[in-house]
């Protein structure tokens, strides 16, 4: 995946925490980091780093949604309310089947959560349940339907936009009355969303890229028909990344300008699939994306630049990438292994053009860890 050079990413982290089980979830804002566990754990860090809040739920957090002074996660077969500053569970509903999805309004008073079951026999999603709360958790009611929602999206004015898999596949708008299904233009499964800058975008599995503008379905959207399953979408300052894995078993980023012309293609060997795009913090003077691919034992997290492609940093780590996300100044990786990095652009490009060489990262690193266990 290019020639950019390998370094140590606890080297240019501008922090690194460890929790004791798997990164599942990650929240990012103005003011703090969020990080949720496959064991249930809420863990809320100051982006200098200190510690705010942990909260302990009944099982791994699957995704969670910011509105006002509340966060909601869906955590097993749960949805969750904490107060945002302080971590205090305010409420807490069990769904049924296996929770998926969160999403609520800006000022928290509507909340949509997606659960599913799952029929080991027929190896597929038989049943999905779309509940609406309000933000006291008073429920609102619930829809039932045969397909397994992919991606939400909700609206200000709380109509959720969920793109479905089998059988219908499609689009549903959840609103406060019940559901309308729409198609969509490719009768393929929805396999993840982004609600974009200006647009949402849906990926499939055929590799179409669906936009919606203005609530509008676009027949013949900016961005072409990718060669396989879209597994991830990412915004950038002025356009998007795809992450898909191709029928030859390559992974493949792809970046485009909003109006849809390609700029550079990205191509992994054989066997390593692409599994997260991000947008990052410039480096130098280029905007950053970062691809993330895994190929059963390493994963490579490798920072390009936006409009020309080149490698500009790359790390390798012996476990798997679970969650990335990122802003205009940060970006932040969870990995299997508990491992939780935080990069900020001033240090990190601090860091990239200071004199210490790449193989005398490892020891500054150590040094570091050291001293962190210390203080801890």
């Amino acid at each position: 995946m290019g020639a950019a050079p390998i370094r140590d990413l606890r080297a240019v982290a501008w922090f690194e925490r460890s929790l004791d089980a798997g990164v599942s979830a990650l929240h990012l804002d103005d003011t703090r980091l969020i990080t949720g566990d496959w064991d249930g754990g809420l863990h809320c860090w100051d982006l200098s780093g200190e510690a705010l809040w942990s909260a302990q739920t009944s099982n791994r957090v699957g995704d969670m949604a910011v509105g006002d002074r509340r966060l909601f996660a869906v955590c097993g077969r749960d949805l969750v309310c904490l107060d945002l500053a302080g971590g205090e569970i305010q409420w807490t509903v069990e769904l049924e089947g296996s929770s998926d999805l969160v999403a609520c309004t800006p000022d928290g008073d509507t909340v949509l959560a997606t659960s599913s079951v799952f029929d080991i026999e027929l190896n597929d999603f038989i049943e999905s349940t779309l509940w609406r709360f309000d933000g006291e958790g008073n429920r609102v009611r619930e829809d039932v339907i045969t397909e397994r929602p992919w991606s939400v999206e909700m609206r200000d004015d709380g109509v959720a936009l969920l793109g479905l898999g089998r059988p219908r596949c499609g689009l549903v708008h959840a609103g406060p009355n019940g559901l309308n299904h729409s198609p969509l233009p490719t009768e393929s499964p929805a396999t993840c969303g982004l609600p974009g800058r200006t647009r949402t975008i849906i990926g499939h599995a055929d590799g179409t890229l669906t936009c919606i503008e203005d609530g509008v379905v676009l027949e013949e959207g900016p961005f072409p028909k990718q060669p396989g399953s879209i597994e991830a979408l990412a915004c950038t300052p002025d356009g998007l990344i795809v992450g898909l894995n191709s029928d030859t078993g390559a992974g493949l980023a792809r970046a485009y300008s909003a109006d849809g012309r390609k700029r550079w293609i990205v191509e992994t060997e054989p066997g390593r699939k692409v599994e997260h795009v991000i947008d990052g913090p410039a480096i130098g003077d280029s905007n950053s994306v970062w691809i993330i691919s895994w190929d059963g034992s390493t994963s490579v997290i490798e920072g390009c630049g936006e409009l020309e492609g080149e490698g500009l940093i790359r790390f390798e780590e012996e476990v798997r990438v679970n969650a990335v996300i990122g802003d205009g100044d940060h970006l932040v990786i969870g990995l299997a292994d508990g491992s939780v990095f935080l990069l900020q652009g001033e240090l990190l490009n601090r860091r990239l053009t200071s004199d210490v060489e790449p193989e005398a990262d490892g020891a500054r690193s150590a040094l570091a860890a050291r001293l962190r266990a210390l203080r801890d």
